[in-house]
């Protein structure tokens, strides 16, 4: 079986990390499978880099648009990502996809559209996984707890003002062009698709349930004391780690995490700790700006490059805190689980389906700061129950959350497509973009083209003002020197040597 894999990048991002893991896992299981990605970052070989291909006469405007009518027009609800379905790529014509026996897509904003996705499940079997409720939304990666994609995404609450109709007519346009074809949903946690049954766009298409994997080989405890002394931690001390790509992205839910530990800093015995020296809070990724408000002992290890690195601060870390107000199923919750280190969060999203309260872990009901701070205690204090629970992670790793287990699973789906094909849907898109998008787009494309034209008017005249008044200056000072009584002596200087017959070659 010939099985393609297409993701926005390899390795750069949590959901594209799942894909590559996916793409590797297949390979473990003896399968033929390929990762076709815009930005390549890995030296795999079985990684193909997307090149030469034809440029969307569309993409300048639609830059313009995602830059001010969303970028510039956030409200504070959320900051996380929010992008157009537009532009596309039409892979249709590429030999990679015309041999593959199925299509896996991923994570695919600004590289698959409605248009492009709906001419590609013309060909074969199509596979969607997804990684944030981008797929079935008008926009929004996250919904930051708003339910209008159930229904038709007007008024977003995640732009200050929307006009247009913009995120209306993106759910529209990926109702018009995805509801009525053969695609198969999978999420990776039972949160997402019930999500996903729930939306508008993808609630009638089957939808399947397969968690994420990771390299259990190389996610695996270490011995701690020993893991500590090596990032130069005594044995004996507590560290608390924490991790995100983006600590400043809110929904990760650091400004909740940082009220527990200030709760923390109240507790008599964590403040005899502190006293003692024995605690470290420890950060991988870009760390929360008001971590160092905190006046804990804090080490930053920035990005990490590597997963020998990572899999060592997660081994020597005694407790992994996952305070995510809104997500799907963390990676970060799967390697600390891996590496022997329980987890606790908030109950929300996908990771109710892996950290098990008082099994695997620690979890809170969303948003109880209180509990959160109690539960991070626990964990701290309580030496037997933060070892059975990291003993407990540990062997739900190895057990249910090793590639080839993912592997397989998905290769069940994928045999089961090839078998009972589904029928295909009626008629194809042949424009770039569909009607309902093409209604707000060229008003909008038009608007911000006479602003921008307005602007390089505008800026002309500034120029030509400031030319024009350099030139006046230039002029008043040779007016100036031309009356001045050194310029009327040096002519009459010059007109003497002419009337002498003497060189006036420096006149």
């Amino acid at each position: 079986m010939k099985i393609i894999q297409v993701s926005n990048s390899d390795i750069q991002g949590g959901a594209a990390r799942a894909a590559y893991r996916l793409h590797r896992g297949l390979i473990a299981v003896r399968q033929d499978s390929q990762l076709l990605v815009l930005d390549r970052r890995s030296p795999d070989q079985t990684v193909l880099k997307l090149e030469h291909f034809p440029a969307d006469p569309h993409t300048r405007f639609l830059s313009t648009i995602q830059k001010r009518y969303i970028n510039q027009n956030r409200a504070l609800l959320s900051n996380t990502s929010f992008s157009l379905p537009y532009p596309g790529i039409d892979l249709v014509s590429l030999d990679a996809i015309a041999k593959a026996d199925i299509i896996n897509l991923h994570w695919v904003a600004y590289f698959q559209s409605p248009a492009t996705l709906r001419r590609l499940l013309t060909r074969k079997p199509v596979v969607w996984t997804l990684h944030d409720m981008w797929a079935f939304t008008g926009g929004c990666h996250y919904s930051a707890g708003c339910t209008q994609y159930q229904q038709g995404c007007a008024h977003c609450p995640q732009l200050q003002a929307d006009p247009y109709g913009l995120t209306a007519a993106v759910l529209q346009e990926r109702l018009d062009l995805l509801s009525d074809t053969p695609l198969v949903i999978v999420t990776p946690s039972q949160w997402l698709a019930h999500c996903v049954k729930q939306s508008r766009v993808l609630r009638n298409q089957r939808i399947e349930v397969i968690p994420y994997s990771l390299e259990t080989d190389v996610f695996s405890p270490l011995n701690r004391a020993e893991a500590k002394q090596a990032l130069g931690l005594e044995a004996g001390a507590i560290a608390l780690l924490i991790g995100a790509d983006n600590g400043n992205e809110r929904r990760k839910g650091f400004a909740e995490l940082l009220q527990a530990l200030h709760l923390c800093r109240q507790n008599s015995q964590f403040q005899a700790l502190l006293a003692a020296q024995k605690f470290q809070l420890w950060c991988f990724g870009i760390p929360n700006g008001q971590l160092t408000e905190l006046n804990l002992p804090l080490h930053s290890f920035g990005r990490i490059g590597s997963d020998a690195q990572l899999r060592q601060i997660y081994a020597a870390a005694d407790l992994f805190a996952l305070p995510s107000l809104e997500d799907n199923f963390p990676n970060t919750m799967l390697e600390a689980m891996s590496c022997g280190t329980p987890v606790v969060a908030f109950e929300v999203g996908g990771i109710p389906d892996v950290v098990k309260n008082g099994m695997t872990g620690w979890t809170v009901p969303l948003g109880d700061i209180s509990a959160m701070a109690a539960a991070i205690l626990e964990g701290i204090f309580a030496d037997d129950l933060r070892e059975q629970r990291g003993q407990a992670s540990r062997q739900l790793m190895a057990e249910q959350y090793a590639l080839t287990v993912q592997a397989q699973r998905y290769l069940d789906l994928y045999e089961n497509l090839i078998q009972n094909p589904p029928n295909q849907h009626a008629g194809r898109e042949e424009g770039a973009m569909g009607k309902s998008f093409e209604k707000v787009f060229y008003p909008l494309a038009l608007k911000f083209a006479a602003e921008e034209l307005q602007a390089a008017r505008r800026q002309a005249r500034q120029q030509l003002e400031r030319s024009q008044a350099e030139a006046q200056t230039l002029r008043d000072r040779l007016t100036a020197i031309e009356t001045s009584k050194f310029w009327k002596l040096r002519t009459l200087w010059f007109k003497l040597k002419r009337w002498l017959g003497l060189s006036v070659d420096q006149e």
